[in-house]
């Protein structure tokens, strides 16, 4: 039973590691179905150590890779917008807030590496933020029985629906890539103004 434990325990780890970075992937079925064979503690303890792993990646790829065109959409989020603001008041406290509350953390795992929070307290809060929202997830999963065939139908939905979402993303940013360089070569050969000669 415990190398079954060990063995779900690592699984999940592995799981919130994508599941907490940039994959941004359902929390609560795969929690749900770690609960059935751990305890509540161990599940939050696996979920706070994967959630500060993908903190400091996430830190990293979001200063090298996040392109400024992303930037400005995200920015046009009214709660983007807000989370700005309470981030120059308490930065610690904002990011721990969106760890531990079922808000769209993207915004804070964009923000806050571009802002040049310092990646120890970025870390720390967003393990601080992870641990009680998994721990209660967890707690509930060790009292209340929901079948694993449930669980996996949602893990599975939840999957499929960010594959789905970010797919859609990809392939609405290259078509704007596309009419952007359309534009761009349109205005290139325009006949309005003719080649200088010499």
């Amino acid at each position: 039973m415990a190398d079954i434990a060990a063995q779900d325990l690592l699984f999940y780890f592995g799981f919130m590691l994508a599941a907490m970075s940039v994959l941004s992937l359902p929390l609560a079925p795969a929690t749900l179905l770690a609960a059935k064979t751990s305890p509540a503690l161990a599940v939050a303890l696996c979920a706070t150590v994967a959630a500060a792993a993908a903190a400091m990646f996430d830190w990293h790829f979001m200063r090298r890779a996040f392109r400024l065109q992303a930037l400005d959409r995200l920015r046009k989020h009214r709660l983007f917008l807000k989370a700005e603001r309470w981030a120059t008041v308490a930065p610690f406290l904002t990011t721990a807030a969106f760890a531990g509350f079922p808000v769209p953390f993207t915004i804070v795992r964009v923000l806050m590496p571009l802002s040049g929070y310092p990646i120890s307290r970025y870390v720390a809060a967003v393990a601080l933020g992870r641990f009680p929202r998994i721990f209660v997830i967890a707690t509930f999963g060790e009292f209340v029985e929901i079948p694993d065939k449930v669980l996996i139908v949602l893990l599975v939905a939840g999957v499929v629906m960010a594959a789905v979402g970010a797919l859609a993303r990809h392939l609405q940013a290259r078509v704007v890539t596309r009419r952007a360089q359309a534009a761009a070569a349109a205005v290139e050969g325009d006949p309005l103004d003719p080649p200088v000669r010499g």
